[in-house]
């Protein structure tokens, strides 16, 4: 199915021998890279291997990277001219914060948190993160 940035995805069912892995539900994108308006990616994921296809410059690398910014540390301290290189730098009026969200099922509890689904956001604006 496709997902407005023209990135879309696929999967296969994984499971592992305790049951369901933990994995990504949905991916929630506002003013990221590429990314201007609010994309919600939820239908495409699944418990398996999922796979991202697209045009050349349809988004591929910025979800990933959107990822990312989330849950690994190398956004960790950003300077100002990286900030605002994160920042949609498109056409219209300019983009002053941005947000990614990823959203985890956590049935099997793997992070330490009695709920099914833990949601992890990241915001960043031009001056502060």
């Amino acid at each position: 199915a496709a997902c407005g940035s023209g990135v879309s995805g696929s999967s296969a069912h994984g499971r592992t021998r305790g049951g369901v892995e933990m994995h990504i539900k949905q991916v929630i994108i506002r003013g990221f890279k590429t990314y201007k308006e609010q994309v919600s990616l939820v239908e495409d994921f699944d418990r398996g291997v999922n796979v991202v296809v697209g045009f050349n410059g349809s988004g591929k690398s910025n979800f990933f990277n959107a990822i990312l910014f989330v849950i690994s540390d190398h956004f960790g301290t950003l300077r100002a001219e990286t900030r605002k290189e994160l920042l949609h730098a498109g056409t219209g009026p300019a983009v002053l914060t941005a947000f990614v969200e990823v959203v985890f099922d956590n049935s099997d509890r793997r992070m330490p948190i009695d709920k099914d689904e833990v949601r992890i956001r990241r915001s960043i604006a031009a001056k502060k993160d």
